[in-house]
């Protein structure tokens, strides 16, 4: 048998790659990779994904670093997603409603979210907090509706269609009262107004009002999931306040663009899953009150396929609007 013959048998005779050993081999990541957070630096969100980041660093082999692109309800992070090269060097990790709820409120946002992206990790879920600033005097979300009934109210938000603006147009339709809208580019700006007693009220991420929570700087009123939070568990839910059924979830997720390739998603779904996975992560992102879930690209899409049913038949009556 000749040289040529039996190189070739040897090599036939050896077990192919993964796909994910593949890539290993290949050398990806080949760059520092990017995390595009489109919300201000400073909230909770952007603390998650730094965390996140040192977690991935150690574990991909290239530094990883986060990037904040905020504006239009974190829409234009989205599409600075949506331009990058689908080479798996840039994720971006966002609340669903970047996803699910601004294809219903802006109507030329050139993009479907939907479809143009490929989510590779649901992170976890979280709830917003009612909070008021201390020296308001409020104590109680009936002392918050009868100020709105006797006077103008104001709150702020994050941005036109965030968490915090949905949760707080569902909770005023039930209180039957009006408020004046503030939205902002992110949770932190909103919460130093909110801090500075230039709005009356904010439905915020409970994590990043805790420490204002703590020194008596703000006051919370009612959280909108269904249970109450483990880390307040003096505050009532909003059904506990009086408002039967009212239960409000967001999620957490990670996406790629579309056309990144399949193992590229997987490289990707595996990495994130054992980086969340990690005890010091997942100990911080409680502090942040955030549910973890750390479920796979499916899950994902399962997930704001959902919600985004779920939005379509809340803003139907057009209560929500871009100002």
């Amino acid at each position: 048998m000749s040289i040529a013959r039996r190189t070739l048998l040897s090599l036939l005779a050896l077990p192919a790659l993964s796909p994910l050993a593949a890539l290993a081999q290949d050398g990806f990541p080949r760059k520092p990779v990017k995390i595009i957070v489109n919300f201000a630096a400073g909230g909770p969100l952007d603390v998650m994904a730094r965390v996140l980041g040192e977690q991935l660093s150690g574990r991909v082999g290239q530094p990883v670093v986060v990037e904040n692109i905020t504006g239009a309800n974190g829409n234009l992070g989205v599409q600075s997603l949506l331009r990058a090269d689908p080479d798996g060097h840039t994720l971006l990790f966002t609340a669903e409603t970047a996803i699910t709820v601004s294809p219903l409120l802006y109507r030329s946002l050139g993009y479907d979210p939907l479809a143009d992206m490929a989510p590779v990790r649901l992170v976890g879920a979280f709830e917003q907090v009612l909070t008021v600033p201390a020296a308001s005097g409020i104590r109680t979300v009936d002392e918050l509706v009868a100020k709105a009934k006797q006077s103008q109210l104001s709150y702020a938000s994050a941005g036109n269609g965030s968490p915090g603006h949905l949760a707080f147009v569902a909770f005023a339709q039930r209180a039957g009262i009006r408020a004046t809208h503030v939205p902002y580019r992110g949770n932190a700006p909103a919460v130093n107004d909110l801090l500075a007693g230039h709005v009356d009220a904010a439905y915020v991420v409970i994590g990043g009002v805790r420490p204002h929570l703590q020194s008596g700087k703000l006051r919370a009123l009612a959280v909108s999931g269904k249970e109450r939070s483990p880390e307040m568990p003096d505050v009532p839910t909003l059904e506990q306040a009086g408002f039967p059924g009212f239960n409000l979830s967001y999620g957490y997720v990670i996406t790629v663009p579309k056309d990144t390739s399949r193992d590229i998603q997987d490289y990707w779904q595996k990495h994130l899953g054992q980086a969340l996975g990690a005890p010091a992560l997942v100990d911080r992102y409680r502090q942040l009150d955030t549910r973890m879930i750390n479920a796979d690209g499916a899950a994902a899409r399962t997930w704001l396929a959902q919600a985004s049913g779920r939005w379509k038949t809340a803003l139907a009556d057009g209560a929500v609007k871009v100002e």
